[in-house]
């Protein structure tokens, strides 16, 4: 397991943990990602930029560093 903010554009991966961060996944919650979503970086520069379920979602390096991940080689 890693962190998102530990991923290169192009990686794919599955979100495992949401640690710390009360308001993170409530936003995220109501946009239907959750724990279990499968992910896609599309940038890591500056932001980490990345896709689930067709829909592009920009956090931070420090929010990104709270999400563990499962890094996946199959695409979404």
């Amino acid at each position: 397991m890693t962190y998102l903010n530990e991923l290169k554009s192009g990686d794919f991966a599955r979100i495992v943990e949401i640690k710390n961060a009360i308001d993170l996944n409530n936003l995220f919650a109501s946009k239907g990602l959750s724990e279990g979503s499968f992910i896609k970086i599309i940038s890591c520069f500056g932001n980490i930029v990345f896709e689930s379920n067709r829909r592009k979602f920009v956090i931070s390096k420090v929010f990104a560093g709270r999400i563990r991940v499962i890094h996946s080689n199959i695409a979404i």
